[in-house]
């Protein structure tokens, strides 16, 4: 309920000024100062009556799991939701803070530098919005070349470009702290390219760091993904809707009949007091409610989907989807005096350096540092380890002989299953009343003893109709693997969470997290691989690459020190040049990566 204190008292106000002045008498004199009174006491109310009404925000009324829930049944049936603490850790912490008694080997040397989503920036001479637009204000950055930097570069060297923008007298700096940029280098003739890191120096410049990996003219690039502002715009609709932003229902099927219901991560949202149906997994760090529907149990099975709307014209005010419409882009090739793209020599002609010389095995635990590959010809080349590439199918089939690959997660590692599918030519199957979006999926090749396996994580999804029965939580299903040498388990989830706050989606990484340790206890042979997140373009405020790249970072924390294997989707999505962003890579990208995966499978 919005406060109308301010309102009341206004009137009470009026109320007493009226019953005073009928004891004055009605002399002239006293008659005057009526008048005066009562003209002060309109416009007293008048200056209320203009006043903002105050806004509550959703955020103040969050959900906590229950301690009390942390049995398996999860259909509990409550008739009026609690209010909880989003920060407060649920028992899950316990089981999965072992990480410090681990083999002390890093997940991620170092984590990339681009701070603008670990810290909370304040503006420096932000541009005035009403003067320069965010188009206007990529096109003011100007790049060069740092001044330790020489023009003659050679494979294996380092150069680093410095960057800013400047007012229009090109005299004070006026860049944002904290904007999102991305950077590569590439020669898109033969489909070669890198990743560059981004170091924002919290004073207004940035350095866009690359290291020459190949021979050739190279053009750089720098991109303006999303500035400060569009960031805070982000930011402050996940904190004033954190759960609201993406509606989903549980249908069920009463003969010809269809009933709905609405389901959250909060029942908060759903602003009613019908009975609510609890299905929260604390051991599996799954929050999700359903409203009842009336005469159907809370156990009757039914099928879930997202429903079309709501999202960034819901949660956006007037102006700011030109903020967060849209990615700018600038590509930096007047770095050299005359303003044409680097060129560097061949170093292998006159020393023998070799970039991929003395490249490590391919084994979990490996250290992955920031710059972990390149592009050449369109193949990936590792800079972590000795990868693998297939020439033909019986090559592939002899790395996958006598495997079984589980893959978990969202439809970026279903992409995986259904490239194998194809490169081994063989047929999947689903099980009964499932969905191809959703799985279960099972494909088999019985000449060479290899099994595929594929099924989504517990909600939220945004999907199709899909039984309940066939959506499982992550952690509940590797507790279901015995585990093996010829166990692989892989996952990512990222891109189904990315509307919610960040510590939901750590919530659910801890309890995977917890539950890979117990696979490894009762099995340390069974490989586990993490795919990461990958780059894409849309959706900013649901979706896209900042929150993606933030959700990125959280998983890398989570799983540093762990004996795992990453394969750096983003990395291997940001490096190449000639496709666009999308959420779904093209094939080959994603042959690129699975053939790293295998390159951990059959290590060379």
């Amino acid at each position: 309920m919005l406060d109308n204190g301010p309102s009341w008292t206004s009137e009470a106000h009026v109320t007493d000024i009226m019953a005073k002045t009928q004891k004055v008498s009605t002399g002239s004199v006293r008659c005057f100062f009526l008048v005066v009174v009562l003209a002060a006491a309109l416009g007293y109310l008048l200056l209320y009556s203009v006043q903002e009404p105050s806004q509550i925000s959703i955020k103040e009324v969050v959900p906590k799991i229950r301690n009390e829930q942390a049995t398996s049944s999860h259909l509990n049936q409550v008739s009026k939701s609690t209010k909880y603490s989003l920060t407060q850790n649920n028992e899950q912490k316990s089981v999965s803070s072992t990480n410090g008694t681990h083999n002390p080997k890093t997940f991620l040397s170092s984590k990339p530098t681009n701070q603008s989503t670990t810290t909370p920036i304040p503006l420096t001479k932000t541009p005035n919005k009403s003067v320069l637009t965010a188009t206007a204000y990529a096109k003011q950055l100007q790049f060069s070349l740092e001044s330790n930097s020489h023009v003659d570069f050679s494979v294996g060297d380092t150069i680093r470009v410095v960057f800013s923008a400047k007012d229009q007298q090109n005299n004070a700096i006026i860049t944002n702290i904290g904007d999102y940029f991305r950077a590569s280098i590439s020669t898109l003739q033969n489909k070669s390219g890198a990743v560059g890191i981004i170091t924002d120096h919290q004073n207004g410049t940035y350095t866009a760091t690359f290291r020459l990996l190949w021979e050739g003219q190279v053009k750089i690039k720098v991109q303006l993904v999303l500035p400060r502002q569009a960031i805070d715009v982000i930011e402050r609709t996940i904190r004033e809707h954190p759960f609201d932003k993406v509606t989903f229902r549980r249908r069920y099927l009463v003969g010809r009949v269809s009933v709905d219901t609405r389901c959250n991560i909060d029942p908060v949202v759903f602003n009613g007091t019908r009975p609510v149906c609890d299905y929260s997994d604390p051991h599996a760090g799954g929050r999700w409610y359903c409203e009842k529907a009336a005469n159907i149990s809370c156990e009757e099975p039914g099928y879930h989907s997202y429903i079309l709307g709501g999202g960034a014209k819901n949660v956006l005010r007037p102006g700011e989807e030109k903020l967060v419409g849209r990615k700018y882009e600038l590509q930096t090739c007047v770095i050299v005096s005359d303003g044409t793209s680097i060129t560097y020599s061949d170093l292998f002609k006159h020393t023998g350096l070799d970039i991929l010389a003395e490249r490590k095995r391919c084994l979990p635990g490996l250290v992955t540092p920031q710059i972990n590959g390149f592009y050449q010809q369109g193949v990936w080349n590792s800079l972590v380890c000795h990868n693998r590439h297939f020439c033909n199918q019986l090559e592939w089939r002899s790395c996958l002989r006598g495997k079984n690959l589980h893959f978990f997660g969202d439809s970026t590692i279903r992409q995986w299953y259904e490239q194998f599918v194809k490169i081994l030519e063989i047929n999947d199957t689903m099980l009964p009343e499932a969905t191809h979006q959703t799985g279960p999926l099972f494909a088999e090749d019985p000449v060479n003893n290899i099994t595929l396996r594929y099924r989504t994580h517990g909600p939220p999804i945004r999907t199709g109709p899909t039984r309940n029965t066939n959506i499982k939580y992550i952690a509940n299903a590797i507790d279901e693997i015995k585990g093996g040498p010829d166990d692989v388990v892989g996952l990512t989830i990222w891109s189904h969470l990315t509307a919610n706050p960040v510590e939901l989606y750590r919530e659910r990484l801890e309890a995977i997290r917890a539950a890979i340790q117990r696979l490894q206890q009762r099995s340390p042979r069974t490989m586990v691989v993490i795919k990461s997140a990958n780059t894409f373009i849309g959706g900013e405020v649901n979706g896209g690459d900042w929150l993606a790249y933030r959700f990125d970072q959280v998983m890398r924390e989570l799983f540093e020190g762990m004996d795992v294997v990453l394969v750096d989707a983003w990395e291997m999505t940001s490096a190449q040049q000639w496709h666009k962003d999308a959420i779904h890579p093209t094939s080959d990208i994603i042959v690129q990566e699975v053939e790293f995966l295998c390159s951990f499978i059959c290590p060379l």
